[in-house]
């Protein structure tokens, strides 16, 4: 018989600087919360920062796709769950669900993220005392597929940003929700305004650095019922850094 993963989870009450002109919580508060869970899950495992550092190793987030059915509100309170679902060589794949106080899903997210070894900035095979503490069986080797995102053929919005010294976490790299809030500032305000968010898609190929001039090229796509609109951060040498897609509903 296999190992079960280890599932854990927390309750996330929604504040009012984490909601929009609608009293809906951002999709960069959920994307907070869920990079939250992550390190948090790690710190319970025994498995956390500390443990990293001592390893000379760090998570690095490689992409999310992120879907929510509907928003928590102001002072609502919503549970996350999140568990380790596989690691393979140096990929680990990991899952979500969002639940509201009446306990229905109102969303799940899917990740996969590098573990690197933070002298030589390089991927690393994940440990076996890795597997251990999140319950994967050495196995169990089956990715999640997060589809790649087209590329942009028009920009129809652009806008830079300097990367700011509150930007950066603890592994010195830029937040990863940072790159999220910089594509969502392209999008037109009636979009904002008028339609509901409903699917992000993040592929991080690159690092920015503190200091740095980056620019969001984003192209609107509208269809009948969905507006989608793609954007690619590059650096001041025109590097690709991020991609991403948003899919917005009315």
């Amino acid at each position: 018989m296999g190992k079960i993963p280890a599932v854990t989870d927390r309750n996330y009450n929604i504040h009012y600087y984490e909601v929009d002109i609608h009293k809906r919580a951002l999709m960069t508060s959920i994307i907070d919360y869920l990079g939250d869970m992550a390190m948090y899950q790690s710190e319970v495992l025994g498995v956390g920062i500390e443990h990293l550092k001592e390893n000379k190793s760090a998570w690095v987030l490689y992409k999310w796709d992120i879907t929510m059915d509907s928003y928590p509100l102001l002072n609502e309170t919503i549970k996350i769950k999140t568990f380790a679902h596989s690691f393979n060589k140096f990929y680990a794949y990991r899952k979500y669900e969002i639940i509201d106080v009446k306990g229905n899903k109102i969303g799940y997210a899917n990740s996969v993220w590098i573990l690197i070894n933070t002298d030589r900035r390089r991927p690393i095979r994940i440990t076996k005392d890795m597997y251990e503490a999140y319950g994967i069986d050495d196995s169990n080797n089956t990715p999640i597929d997060i589809e790649d995102i087209v590329p942009i053929t028009t920009v129809n919005s652009e806008k830079s940003f300097q990367v700011r010294y509150s930007d950066i976490d603890t592994n010195m790299h830029v937040n990863n929700v940072k790159y999220a809030a910089w594509a969502l500032e392209t999008v037109p305000k009636d979009i904002v305004i008028n339609y509901e968010l409903r699917n992000i898609k993040v592929i991080y190929k690159k690092e920015t650095t503190y200091g740095e001039i980056i620019t969001v090229n984003t192209e609107i796509i509208r269809e009948e019922n969905k507006i989608i609109c793609r954007h690619k951060i590059i650096n001041e040498e025109g590097t690709e850094l991020t991609l991403l897609e948003s899919t917005w509903i009315q």
